[in-house]
């Protein structure tokens, strides 16, 4: 053992006896110089430890990468990219295009079925006639041998834009006001009969 931790453990070992003995603690009197020894040794010691760490190297502590956030999907970006896809000149946008008018005629012919209370069968002819909607623009979207609406030709024209773009538009506006008719007479169904008076 060090001959400082020898000393350290005799001074422990006899405060300890002090402690429990009154008698040795009173044959210890410990004058002012004692206690000024004792005190610079103390400061000493502080010096040597401070000095000691001054010369280690400083390390941060690495907590790590951050947790990354899995990025959600947001609704309807696949519609977008598709209708995206639909409405360029390219021959990709060709068959974009015919994808997305069956994908919405379904969706019309099911909200048809709804709304009307009819056979898929009825539904879908009367999508392909024309007479499922009010709308002009929406029926030649999805009619066969329908053509568009003069001012929507024209507009298209002026605009530069492809009249499908007005046709998708005025089609799912139109399955949206279905869709809303549809909720409305269920809920007024629901309704109790002293209501409905």
């Amino acid at each position: 053992m060090r001959p400082i931790a020898l000393v350290g453990v005799a001074a422990v070992a006899v405060g300890l006896v002090a402690a429990v003995d009154r008698g040795i603690a009173a044959a210890l009197d410990p004058s002012a110089a004692v206690v000024t020894l004792i005190g610079v040794l103390g400061a000493a010691q502080g010096v040597r430890y401070a000095g000691g760490r001054r010369g280690r190297d400083r390390r941060a502590a690495d907590p790590g990468d951050p947790e990354r956030r899995v990025p959600a999907t947001v609704p309807g970006t696949a519609l977008d990219d598709r209708i995206a896809r639909a409405v360029t000149s390219s021959r990709r946008g060709h068959s974009s295009r015919r994808e997305l008018r069956d994908r919405v005629r379904s969706v019309v012919v099911a909200a048809v079925e709804r709304d009307r209370n009819c056979a898929a069968a009825a539904a879908a002819t009367a999508v392909d006639a024309g007479s499922w909607t009010d709308g002009p623009t929406a029926a030649a979207f999805l009619a066969s041998g329908e053509p568009y609406p003069l001012r929507v030709r024209l507009r298209a024209a002026v605009r530069g834009r492809p009249r499908y773009v007005y046709g998708l538009r005025a089609a799912l506006d139109a399955i949206e006001r279905l869709e809303a008719n549809g909720s409305a007479d269920a809920e007024a169904g629901d309704a109790p009969a002293e209501g409905r008076r």
